[in-house]
């Protein structure tokens, strides 16, 4: 398998590794269309990419995803926690397994998991209350049961969006740029950075990474305070012009 993209900085092997484990839950579940699409989330360190594929079954197999989300971290913020929350908002965990059609997720099951128990508790002693007796007790329960259980889950999954959200909304230290939204001049300037870190050459040192922390997050500034895209055309041109200058460089030593 090829790189999935000229954006991604990933290894053959790593793209294809990460791939294939997205497959093997696809397989698994036997996931649609719109239920569940399989996604790998790329650690840059500028911030992180999300690759995801609207085909999950051709997704492994043919690598291509595309870039459908970034997140850069503002330029001189060393914060390592921060960027692991970065990282694991912009995942999106496949169903560990399906009920009634219905993936269910890691951060849904324990609070379903006690909203039925809940319900079911609760629904039995009010049958018991208003003296419905064993039949109603039982009816109770088994309602209960599946209302606390959809309660819990979507109780779950609101928090889980909640604290996402939170991560990737903040704005003053991460700014969040959509990738089917993003103009021509945006996928340049990613593209030149790339370049920059997939060199791996003596030239690429503290001073060209803070350029491209810089141009990114000012790039993703413009894209989301203004529709007029003339000044990450102008960061795109300046970072190609740097990318040849270090290919120079290195096909000089």
């Amino acid at each position: 398998m090829s790189r999935p993209h000229p954006l991604s900085a990933m290894k053959e092997w790593e793209w294809s590794q990460a791939w294939e484990q997205q497959q093997e839950i696809v397989d698994r579940l036997h996931a649609k269309r719109g239920s569940w699409l399989p996604n790998v989330v790329e650690k840059r360190p500028w911030g992180a990419v999300r690759w995801t594929s609207g085909r999950p079954a051709h997704a492994a197999t043919s690598g291509q995803a595309v870039p459908e989300t970034f997140a850069v971290l503002r330029p001189g913020l060393n914060d390592q926690p921060l960027r692991a929350r970065v990282a694991e908002a912009l995942a999106q965990p496949g169903p560990m397994f399906q009920v009634v059609g219905i993936g269910l997720r890691r951060h849904q099951l324990a609070p379903a998991i006690a909203g039925a128990a809940v319900g079911a508790v609760l629904l039995v002693v009010l049958a018991l209350v208003i003296g419905l007796g064993a039949i109603g007790a039982v009816i109770g329960a088994l309602v209960g049961l599946a209302g606390g259980g959809v309660g819990g889950a979507a109780l779950g999954q609101y928090l889980f969006e909640r604290d996402r959200d939170a991560v990737l909304k903040e704005g003053e230290r991460v700014r969040v740029v959509t990738g089917r939204y993003a103009p021509t001049s945006w996928s340049r300037l990613v593209d030149a950075t790339t370049g920059l870190e997939t060199a791996a050459t003596a030239a690429a040192d503290d001073q060209t990474a803070n350029a491209v922390q810089t141009a990114l997050w000012e790039a993703a500034g413009l894209l989301l305070r203004s529709s007029d895209h003339t000044g990450v055309e102008v960061l795109a041109d300046g970072m190609e012009r740097l990318a040849q200058a270090h290919r120079g460089i290195s096909g000089g030593r």
